[in-house]
C-alpha cells in the first residue's frame, strides 16, 4: 500500500492541512490516524480495485474510513454503505476515478434545475 509520508501528501492535497476531514460517506477521519482501525482510522484504497484491472495510478486512489474501505471491499463499480448506494465513474478526458451517490427516486438531482 501506501507508507504513511505518502498517504500524509495525498492527504494534504486532498484535504488541505485539517487535523479532520470526512471521507465521501460522511465518516470522520482523524490525519494522524492512517492505517488504524479505529473511529477515525483511514485508510487510502483504489476506487476500481487493481484485482479487477483497476489501474496503479493517483487518479484511481481515494481516501476513506478504515470501515468505509471494509464495506466497499471489491465491489466495482457499484457498492452499498451502511443503506446509501454508490456508483464508481470514470471520468475519461481526466483518466480518474470518482465515487457518485446513487440517487433514489425521491431524492432531487439538482443537475435538472437551471
Amino acid at each position: 500500500m501506501f507508507d504513511k509520508k505518502d498517504a500524509l501528501k495525498i492527504w494534504e492535497a486532498e484535504m488541505g492541512n485539517k487535523e479532520y476531514a470526512y471521507d465521501f460517506s460522511g465518516k470522520k477521519i482523524k490525519k494522524s490516524d492512517y492505517m488504524i482501525d479505529n473511529q477515525v482510522g483511514w485508510v487510502i484504497t483504489y476506487l476500481k480495485p487493481i484485482e479487477l484491472g483497476g489501474p496503479t495510478h493517483i487518479g484511481n486512489i481515494i481516501i476513506m474510513h478504515y470501515r468505509t474501505c471494509e464495506e466497499k471491499g471489491l465491489n466495482y463499480p457499484n457498492f452499498k454503505i451502511i443503506d446509501t448506494e454508490y456508483t464508481v465513474c470514470y471520468d475519461e478526458k481526466n483518466d480518474c476515478y470518482y465515487v457518485e451517490k446513487v440517487l433514489s427516486d425521491d431524492e432531487d438531482d439538482d443537475s435538472y434545475f437551471i
